[in-house]
């Protein structure tokens, strides 16, 4: 018997068709978006909307650590002027332009900053410098998702699907309520 490759060529293409159309329908039933138990199509919309929940959540992880950063400078009595300008240069460079979601916290941030650099400098009080930062704070703790709606909707999804839509893209918050309650930095009332 003869084995001719010519002949094999398209049972090859087919198989190799096959195998490709297989693997496709594997990877999309592992991406694909769970709500109520059902697969949803990934429309252009979804994955936009999924992309703008990262990027928001980036931001607001880079807002609390640089919160946090501002927090401590005020913390330290006195302040250093030099280190406390130059944050406030470094934050209002990186919070200029952002999304459409963070945009209050951040122009709150930018505000605070250039306060605890005005107070550091001995060109304001110290209860306007914390006044700002809580202000800033408290629309920082406004944005922050809540960690407990993204394990929520993981928990709904079955294991290998990623769950795309409400709200699972979120990361846990970076910012603890802890945090929130310990600041020492006195009241402005």
């Amino acid at each position: 018997m003869d084995v001719n490759l010519e002949d094999a060529r398209p049972f090859m293409i087919g198989a190799l068709v096959a195998a490709l159309l297989m693997g496709l329908a594997v990877l999309g039933h592992g991406v694909s978006p769970v709500e109520a138990g059902r697969p949803q199509v990934l429309t252009p919309e979804r994955w936009l909307a999924a992309a703008l929940t990262r990027q928001a959540n980036a931001e607001i992880a880079r807002l609390a650590s640089d919160a946090q950063t501002l927090r401590d400078t005020l913390a330290k009595e006195p302040p250093d002027a030099i280190r406390a300008m130059t944050l406030a240069q470094r934050i209002y460079a990186a919070h200029r332009t952002g999304t459409a979601a963070t945009a209050p916290a951040r122009q709150a941030l930018i505000a605070a900053a250039e306060a605890v650099a005005r107070y550091a400098a001995g060109g304001l009080e110290r209860n306007t410098a914390i006044t700002a930062l809580n202000a800033a704070l408290e629309r920082l703790k406004a944005i922050t998702p809540a960690p407990d709606a993204g394990r929520a909707s993981r928990r709904s999804a079955p294991e290998g699907r990623a769950a795309i839509g409400k709200g699972a893209a979120r990361v846990p918050s970076p910012i603890r309520t802890r945090a929130w309650r310990s600041l020492p930095l006195g009241g402005g009332a």
